[in-house]
């Protein structure tokens, strides 16, 4: 039943494009109706096929990005007898951690406190050295936390908090785009003063979305510069929005944190309206990815 209607159909359009055409060649303004009609066809054509392609490469490219992730997951634990030991060529060298921001925000996504920083771009913290091939700029430091549930642990013992700084390196370079240092912190009775500007303004940020500007501070307050000792491997960095691959760096150098400082961490909100007691990610298995002492 379909197929004689769609050819009977088909037949009159074929007749009627053959009766433009007649019409066409007799007449210069219709010829150019005609030829303007099928331009834009023809432009339509191609920016349609240029939006399929581009959603095939997109398509293509985080199924890319999925499969590198899926190779290198993080946290992992630190076994000391499956480290390889490395002599950096450089020592790392740390620029403007020590210089004042302009502003500093405190936010609660949900997931995690993240802390970022606003300043002119050449006063931007960057990292470079040892055995990085680019310098690398700070984007933001978030915090994993739980009662013996940090993200990575080293020889099996768990860490109560982890202070993560993520940071970029511009693709031109060449080099791998995102590092991350990783600071561990383990229960003390003493507070933690380098801390104390960020857990004391918790209570501000209790709630998803909520964020609030401290007073500006010294990143070097926080992430402590270090040239060596430290462990590196590749994974990936997760602030409950975004996942990404990355180069991480651990300090070996354990901080502290009272058990009060910790418990504001664990008063904030997710997004389900449930306490966040804890946000750390699953140990996973290290594979055959090589971890690296850097010395």
């Amino acid at each position: 039943m379909f197929i004689p209607m769609f050819d009977h159909f088909w037949w009159k359009f074929i007749n009627c494009f053959g009766l433009v055409m007649k019409l066409a060649e007799d007449s210069r303004v219709i010829m150019m109706l005609v030829s303007c009609i099928m331009a834009v066809a023809f432009i339509l054509n191609i920016h349609s096929g240029r939006t399929i392609l581009r959603d095939v490469v997109n398509a293509l490219a985080n199924r890319r990005l999925k499969a590198k992730l899926d190779r290198r997951p993080s946290p992992i634990n630190i076994a000391e007898n499956r480290v390889t030991k490395r002599q950096l060529k450089l020592p790392l060298k740390w620029r403007h951690y020590e210089d004042l921001p302009m502003a500093t925000v405190l936010e609660n996504n949900g997931s995690t406190v993240i802390l970022r920083i606003y300043t002119a771009l050449n006063f931007l913290p960057h990292l470079s050295g040892g055995e990085l091939t680019g310098k690398y700029h700070f984007v933001e430091a978030i915090f994993k936390w739980g009662t013996f549930r940090s993200e990575h642990s080293i020889g099996k013992y768990q860490f109560c908090l982890e202070m993560q700084a993520l940071h970029r390196c511009p693709q031109e370079t060449g080099a791998l785009e995102f590092l991350t240092l990783s600071y561990l912190f383990a229960v003390s009775r003493v507070k933690n003063e380098s801390l104390k500007g960020i857990c004391d303004n918790l209570k501000w940020i209790l709630h998803p979305g909520s964020s609030i500007e401290l007073p500006p501070f010294e990143l070097e307050s926080l992430l402590r510069p270090f040239t060596g000792g430290h462990y590196s491997y590749h994974g990936t960095y997760d602030n409950g929005d975004v996942i990404l691959p990355t180069i991480w760096l651990i300090n070996s150098e354990i901080s502290h944190v009272s058990s009060h400082q910790l418990a504001h961490f664990g008063a904030l909100y997710r997004r389900d309206g449930k306490r966040n007691s804890t946000n750390s990610r699953l140990e996973q298995p290290l594979g055959k990815r090589n971890v690296y002492l850097n010395i």
